[in-house]
């Protein structure tokens, strides 16, 4: 005869990761495993994730903050080049934001013997961001820093914010949020490679692309960067299942408790 099998929704909608209470007993002494501890930042992969993060800025009038989020991950800019920014970079003397602007960027000024400018486009999400920070925040000139630092009980300064800053801003965003991911000050960085590589349908001239942008040595270098190889590499181990037995499955969602045959 047949075995009937009874099962709520709940259970047949979640991966068995759980033990049944007393399968195994706990250890009885320390287990070390051998691994390293990865402390390197992530891409933020969710778009909702990011609309989060821009709304926590927003919502706590953190106009500056959010304009460096958007600014980071729509520029793609190592840190320490971001922070160097000027609002004459990005807006011209007639107080027009510009199609394009160059940078020589401080990494690669210093290491390549031949320097040029990286080219920076400025789309409409970097727009608003800056105009958004402007209706806030009066007596702002085109030569001030655009990341100022808001040092001396929030009295003008002259100088950028410091790198650090960045970070402790960008890891409280997300811990308030609640974001499973490791978040430093790269984090602006690999979402901008994140996101081309995701918009570019992961093809190989996009890969190319992103290559010279970061002046990666290889485009294996650029993957591994920006997070893919990772989600590649853990997508093969979870969706092979070798071996695996059919579980029943729930055929009407409307159903909490029904009865499924196995044959």
């Amino acid at each position: 005869m047949e075995p009937v099998i009874h099962l709520s929704a709940a259970s047949l909608r979640t991966a068995p990761r759980k033990l049944q209470e007393g399968l195994i007993a706990p250890s009885c002494e320390a287990c070390a495993v051998e691994s390293i501890v990865s402390h390197a930042s992530e891409p933020i992969k969710s778009i909702e994730d990011i609309y989060r993060v821009s709304a926590y800025f927003i919502d706590n009038q953190r106009y500056r903050d959010n304009m460096l989020f958007i600014t980071g991950i729509n520029f793609g800019l190592r840190v320490s080049d971001l922070l160097r920014l000027k609002f004459i970079d990005l807006i011209d003397e007639s107080f027009c934001f510009r199609e394009v602007f160059p940078i020589l960027e401080k990494k690669t000024k210093n290491t390549r013997k031949k320097k040029r400018n990286r080219y920076v486009s400025i789309n409409e999400a970097v727009i608003e961001a800056v105009t958004l920070y402007l209706e806030h925040t009066p007596n702002v000139t085109l030569n001030d820093y655009l990341f100022r630092s808001e040092s001396n009980n929030g009295a003008k300064s002259e100088q950028p914010l410091h790198r650090n800053s960045v970070d402790r801003i960008l890891k409280e965003a997300a811990e308030a949020l609640g974001l499973n991911i490791k978040v430093g000050t790269h984090t602006l960085r690999k979402t901008f490679g994140y996101h081309q590589m995701l918009m570019g349908g992961n093809d190989p001239r996009r890969l190319l692309l992103l290559q010279k942008i970061f002046g990666h040595s290889s485009a294996a270098q650029t993957l591994d960067y920006i997070g893919i190889t990772e989600d590649e590499i853990s997508d093969a181990y979870r969706d092979l299942n070798l071996g695996l037995r059919p579980r029943p499955r729930l055929l009407d969602s409307t159903i909490y408790e029904q009865e499924l045959t196995i044959a």
